[in-house]
């Protein structure tokens, strides 16, 4: 019988249910699954990663399967999850690595601290994909980035208007240089005959 060529273990890591798969995954076994995942459902889980590393053999209909029970989890607020990198399931799920989420590893598919956080709001990661972004993530990061830019424009504003500002006064100071400097060489001529007849001369040498 084919039944008995999958097992099937289910583990509770904090929030998370992780089910490890191994053996040849029939279409036979999918009403069983379909129950697993309905019991799991009713009992308050919401995120759930298949680990299926160990997976021999999937059957196409297991692939539709999981894209149903994906719409079911998330139906009700949910995540589900998966992880493999063997060469048997990359081909049966690679056209579907941009509807779920895929992961090599379990430490990967439920991490802590910042990444975790990420990831339930939207950072899914994909081998095939890279990091797919929801919406509200998205909508986030675009209001962080264009903060950054308003406060790099302000930044480059302010920085030319203080430049305009000095080169205002470098041009009144120069010019007031060369006014002042004019005025020197008029003050020059008009004291040079009386210079040269000896009138200044004896006019500062009177001064006490």
């Amino acid at each position: 019988m084919r039944f008995e060529t999958l097992d099937i273990i289910i583990e509770g890591r904090n929030d998370t249910v992780f089910l490890f798969l191994s053996g040849a995954f029939h279409k036979e076994l999918i009403p069983q699954m379909r129950e697993k995942f309905a019991v799991l459902l009713q009992d308050g889980n919401r995120r759930f990663m298949v680990n299926m590393e160990n997976v021999t053999y999937i059957d196409e209909s297991v692939v539709q399967m999981f894209l149903q029970i994906l719409n079911s989890v998330k139906a009700k607020g949910g995540e589900l999850g998966l992880i493999f990198k063997n060469e048997t399931l990359t081909r049966a799920f690679a056209p579907f690595f941009n509807l779920i989420p895929v992961y090599p590893d379990d430490s990967t598919a439920a991490p802590t601290g910042l990444l975790a956080t990420l990831r339930r709001r939207g950072v899914l990661l994909s081998r095939k994909t890279g990091v797919r972004i929801s919406r509200p993530v998205a909508i986030f990061v675009l209001i962080v980035l264009c903060g950054w830019f308003a406060t790099l424009l302000f930044i480059i504003r302010l920085q030319n208007s203080h430049l305009k500002e000095q080169q205002q006064e470098l041009y009144e100071l120069t010019t007031y240089k060369q006014h002042a400097i004019i005025e020197i060489n008029r003050m020059q001529e008009r004291l040079r005959p009386m210079e040269q007849l000896g009138i200044l001369k004896d006019t500062i040498a009177q001064k006490p």
